[in-house]
């Protein structure tokens, strides 16, 4: 029943779960609710909700539904400290491959870019080439391995060992960046549905460890979130088959919409159940945006979005922005929305050259290097207006020269600048002549 286990009727038949005893409720207490409980004995004794179960009255229970992905990707992030014991771990998620965050991670010439007190890393290798000494190339990438990092201190050069090399698992290694104390730092690597878990074990013991977490909030915490910035993004397909699925269909009916409406459409869509329009998404934007936003209404901190209207788009041509109109008048008129406000009239170009040239021109025009330019004359419609009305004009124009020219009247005809519409007149006068 829906009734609170709080408002149950006195005398109702009860259970106790440890013994398998009968009883009745005789009283209910709260805060925090307990039951007074005669056995058929006749004992009285309390128990709590957990403990008892009533006939009639069935307990659900409560489950936390936590998403796979963590929000931004930032995962679980913890630090504490023992004496002569220092241990931190954080955790991140990549919208990448096992390969490619492995090589990240192995790219020690580039920790100087996401890992905090890193000013410069070199190889150290035994070589009788001096260029050799220094270069990763020559650096094998195995435990018992040296290199050198050189800390964002006045502090000198200091070696540091390879320890363990798992490939596309985990990869640590012995680091110093004083002569207080040193690390063991370990990345593990383990791949999920949608990307890739990365997290970074730091461990360092003496009397000194405790310097290990002097700043860890505020920058040596977010190295997984700076790796993450400097690391390409893949969408991974699982299945060939998403490809070709319906939901490819519902994909290429929303690219004719604006952004907005192809999030709510897919995030509709995702909530019921179907997973393929998401996955069909070509826009990595568009997609990440709908991602989000089917966590935060998981969470329930955003509401579901209204299912927009696609009856307009179903009958729009499908070319979208700018498709009856020649590339550089959509480069002007997709410019001129962005430097107005509306952000998404250029990622909503379908030619991808034509895309790219109007973001590298309100580049310009931002810095001041490349004008406004002017706005197209004539959108689609007029344009397609316009030309009924040539053609309805020459018409008329045909209609009325061939007149003259079966009168013997040529003189305006051969007056006349288009060609075309000259031969067309002359073609008909002569086959009038021959008809009659």
């Amino acid at each position: 029943m829906s009734k609170a286990l709080n408002q149950i009727e006195l005398g109702t038949p009860c259970v106790i779960k440890e013994t398998g005893q009968p009883g009745t409720l005789q009283r209910i207490f709260h805060y925090p609710t307990k039951y007074l409980i005669k056995s058929d004995n006749g004992d009285f004794n309390y128990f709590t909700t957990h403990e008892i179960s009533f006939e009639g009255y069935d307990r659900s229970k409560t489950t936390l539904n936590v998403p796979e992905v963590p929000h931004d990707g930032v995962g679980e992030r913890l630090a504490s400290f023992v004496p002569f014991e220092a241990i931190s771990l954080t955790e991140h998620h990549f919208l990448s491959s096992k390969k490619i965050l492995w090589e990240m991670l192995t790219s020690l010439e580039t920790y100087n870019l996401w890992f905090t007190g890193i000013q410069r890393a070199i190889a150290d290798v035994k070589s009788e080439r001096y260029v050799h000494k220094f270069s990763f190339d020559q650096l094998p990438l195995k435990p018992g391995s040296y290199f050198k990092i050189r800390p964002a201190t006045l502090a000198p050069w200091f070696r540091c060992r390879i320890v363990t090399v798992e490939k596309e698992k985990e990869f640590g290694f012995d680091f110093r960046m004083s002569p207080l104390f040193s690390e063991y730092v370990s990345f593990t690597i383990e791949e999920s549905k949608t990307g890739v878990f990365v997290s970074c074990t730091r461990v360092s013991k003496g009397p000194f460890s405790f310097l290990s977490l002097y700043n860890w909030n505020k920058n040596k915490s977010k190295i997984l979130e700076r790796l993450a910035d400097i690391t390409p993004v893949i969408e991974k397909v699982t299945k060939t088959e998403d490809i070709k699925s319906p939901g490819a269909d519902v994909s290429t009916q929303t690219n004719q919409l604006s952004r907005e409406d192809n999030i709510s459409i897919v995030v509709n869509k995702a909530l019921d159940g179907d997973m393929d329009p998401l996955n069909a998404l070509t826009d990595k934007i568009t997609k990440g945006k709908a991602k989000a936003l089917i966590i935060r209404i998981n969470r329930g901190s955003a509401e579901r979005p209204p299912m927009p209207d696609t009856s307009a788009a179903s009958s729009a041509p499908s070319g979208g922005t700018g498709a009856e109109l020649s590339r550089e008048d959509t480069i002007a008129l997709a410019v001129n929305k962005a430097l107005d406000g509306d952000e998404e009239a250029i990622n909503n170009i379908s030619d991808k050259v034509a895309r790219a040239k109007s973001k590298a021109l309100l580049m310009k025009i931002n810095k001041g290097n490349a004008e406004r330019p002017p706005m197209p004359s004539a959108s689609p419609s007029s344009s397609k207006e316009a030309s009924e009305t040539k053609n309805k004009n020459d018409d008329e124009l045909m209609e009325r020269l061939i007149a003259l020219g079966l009168k013997g009247d040529m003189e305006e005809i051969n007056s006349l600048d288009n060609k075309v519409l000259r031969g067309k007149i002359k073609a008909a006068i002569v086959k009038a002549k021959r008809e009659k």
